[in-house]
Parts: structure tokens; C-alpha cells; sequence
């Protein structure tokens, strides 16, 4: 027999990957007309959804297990992050994981937004003189291709090394990009190398652009203590309940270090 889409050892499916569903919670089944109804199970799900988490940034299953997150109030919102990789990737977790499979989202470095703006550059035949030109990939033939189908994009700077006059302007575009869809954009920088004056992708309209936007900064995070990842079944069990639906829970409330006037672009249309 071919083994089934589900876990061989999951105690509910058996390996089969689907439950049939209960038939009194389906009027449609009463004249009994229609063939039985199943639904996923939740090995499956769970599956699922670690592998869509891979896919937004690869290792992120492995981030240390935490209880609680102030990303969860900014899923729909642009927001600037200033945390070590180890507090990100923690946070990030938590947040993904609690999302359906399907949700799209995508960590994008800085070095990514300029191998994409240098591969645009080539194929327009114009000279290219940066260091990162022997890395250019056509992977994405243009930015936009990279930064706007997501429907979260987080921008992690501080990877790219090689300087570029340009690598300002191309984080303002990709943020302009985000903008004019309307859909969130998160800008991921580190404390010791703060999106400031000296920073690769600094310049004035980057400060000014970001100005508005709610700021987790340094002193409303703390990098969480070291621990065991648990399996990848065990860590995704945390955000499903017994019948296999995402479980999101009531978000809390956390204190955030903003510049002046700034807002929740998309939570609510007001200002935080």
C-alpha cells in the first residue's frame, strides 16, 4: 500500500493525512446524496505549515519557543524592528507559525535587493561598478519581482557588505513599492549596526521615510535565553488546537519606542 500524505505514526489519520469529517456538522450529508466529507489532518497541518515557514527564511523552525510576541500586533502594519537575529528569529517564529500555510511571507536582505536592482541594471545594458556584480543573479529579473508579492515583507539589513552609492535609493524604492500597494512592509536592522548615518543603506530619505513608522527598538526587547529547539512536529503543536485549526488567541498589548507621529499604517486606519 502507498504510504499516505500524513505522519505513519499520528494516532488520528494513521498516515492517511485526512479525517473524515462528522456528518452531523454537515446538513448536506443528511439525505446522504453526496459522498463523504473530509478534512485535513492535523500531521498534516502541521507539516504544512513548518514548510511555509522554511520558505519565508530558511532555519527559522529551529528559533527558540517563546510564549508571547509584540510582532503579532503588527502583521498588517509597517513597522521597524531593532533586535539581534536570535530575538527576531524567536518572534518570527511565533508569529508564522500561528498563520494558515498558505500565508506568503518573505525575509528579504539588503544584499537581495541589490543583486535583483544590479540584475535589472545588466539586462538594461548599463555598466555596473560594484563588488557584488560577479553575484548577480537573474533569479529575479527585476525588484519588483523580488519585494512585491509577499503579503509580508521583511527587509533584513546589514548583510550587504560591498558599499554601493546606490543601496539607499533601492530600499526607498522597495519601501515605495510596498507602499503604494498598500500592503506591510517590516525593516529589520541589528543594534550593532543601527539603520543610522555610516549604514550602507542610510541617507536622509530613508530617515525621513521611516520617521513615522512605530519603532521596536532596543530597549523594548531582550534577546531570549538559550534553550533546545524542540522537533519540528512538537514546535508547530503550540498553534494548533485538538481539531486541527489555527489557534491565534487574543493579541496583548506591548510598549513600542516610536518616532514622532507615528502610526499603524494598516491596523485599524488610526494612529497607535
Amino acid at each position: 500500500m502507498t504510504p499516505g500524505p500524513g505522519d505513519p505514526d499520528c494516532k488520528l489519520c494513521g498516515g492517511s493525512g485526512v479525517l473524515r469529517a462528522d456528518p452531523t456538522d454537515h446538513l448536506h450529508l443528511q439525505r446522504g446524496s453526496h459522498p463523504p466529507s473530509f478534512r485535513r489532518c492535523r500531521c498534516v497541518l502541521r507539516r504544512d505549515i513548518a514548510a511555509n515557514v522554511e520558505r519565508g527564511m530558511p532555519g527559522l523552525m529551529d528559533a527558540t519557543r517563546i510564549p508571547e510576541s509584540p510582532l503579532t500586533d503588527y502583521l498588517e502594519s509597517d513597522l521597524w524592528i531593532t533586535a539581534s537575529r536570535a530575538w527576531f528569529m524567536a518572534h518570527l517564529r511565533h508569529v508564522a507559525i500561528r498563520q494558515p500555510p498558505i500565508w506568503y511571507f518573505k525575509v528579504v536582505t539588503d544584499a537581495d535587493l541589490m543583486t535583483a536592482w544590479l540584475a535589472s541594471a545588466a539586462l538594461k545594458g548599463k555598466e555596473i561598478l560594484d563588488p557584488d556584480a560577479a553575484r548577480v543573479s537573474l533569479s529575479y529579473v527585476t525588484l519588483p519581482d523580488l519585494v512585491v508579492p509577499p503579503e509580508l515583507l521583511i527587509l533584513r539589513l546589514g548583510v550587504k557588505r560591498a558599499r554601493n552609492v546606490a543601496s539607499p535609493e533601492v530600499l526607498l524604492e522597495a519601501l515605495g513599492l510596498r507602499d503604494h500597494l498598500n500592503v506591510p512592509t517590516w525593516v529589520w536592522d541589528n543594534p550593532q549596526e543601527r539603520l543610522a548615518e555610516g549604514h550602507i543603506c542610510w541617507s536622509r530619505g530613508v530617515t525621513e521615510y521611516l520617521a513615522t513608522w512605530p519603532h521596536l527598538g532596543t530597549r523594548s526587547v531582550d534577546t531570549p535565553a538559550p534553550k533546545t529547539p524542540p522537533p519540528v512536529a512538537q514546535g508547530v503543536e503550540e498553534s494548533i488546537d485538538v481539531d486541527g485549526d489555527l489557534n491565534l488567541g487574543p493579541p496583548g498589548r506591548h510598549t513600542l519606542s516610536s518616532g514622532s507621529g507615528a502610526k499603524t499604517l494598516r491596523k485599524n486606519g488610526g494612529d497607535e
